[in-house]
């Protein structure tokens, strides 16, 4: 296994209904991080996922860089998880998992390490693959304000308007800016630069 192994997962919904849906912040993030570094992505029917591996250099570090978007649907999503980390015989804490958040508002982001799955159940399926096992990053995009109760589920359903969209798009690149932070200098630069920060 390389120490210079990383892994970034963006968790949503496969299927054109989920496109440009709140729950599916975490692919439009892998979209985007796999055509800024020029990613090819492929299909695993064997890891239930698509992923693409790139290799890149940061401050004179070789970095190999494995883009994941599992396609479990976002309940299952440790499922694929367990299998791309023992695939690649990778570590969980050389993973960070990308996610939307209905208790951030749209328009804000929130680097994580460890913790709980605060009813994302993207991540409460990754954590209960790994035996209980927390100890994997975050990056959470927020998509709220939450509705609550009943409404949730069709609300991180819904399609998102242009205007929201726009504002999504911002976040997103700030959070390209933030993993590059993680990869460069760990979880907690990337929190304390961008964490507090709106778009």
């Amino acid at each position: 296994m390389s120490e210079n192994l990383r892994f970034v997962f963006g968790l949503g919904n496969p299927g054109q209904q989920y496109e440009r849906t709140r729950h599916n912040a975490g692919f439009l993030f892998i979209d985007r991080l796999g055509t800024t570094l020029g990613a090819e992505f492929r299909d695993s029917k064997d890891l239930e996922c698509q992923y693409a591996r790139k290799k890149i250099v940061r401050g004179g570090r070789s970095l190999d860089l494995v883009l994941v978007k599992p396609l479990t649907y976002m309940n299952l999503s440790g499922i694929c998880f367990q299998k791309v980390v023992r695939f690649f015989k990778g570590k969980p804490e050389n993973c960070i998992v990308v996610h939307d958040d209905v208790s951030l508002p749209l328009g804000k982001l929130r680097f994580q390490s460890a913790g709980g799955a605060g009813g994302q159940h993207g991540i409460e399926s990754i954590i209960a693959a790994l035996g209980g096992n927390k100890g994997f990053d975050r990056l959470k995009i927020g998509v709220g304000p939450d509705p609550g109760g009943d409404k949730r589920a069709a609300f991180v359903l819904a399609r998102l308007s242009d205007s929201e969209i726009e504002l999504l798009s911002r976040v997103l690149a700030a959070g390209e800016e933030g993993l590059m932070l993680w990869l460069d200098s760990g979880i907690l630069k990337a929190a304390n630069d961008l964490n507090g920060l709106s778009f």
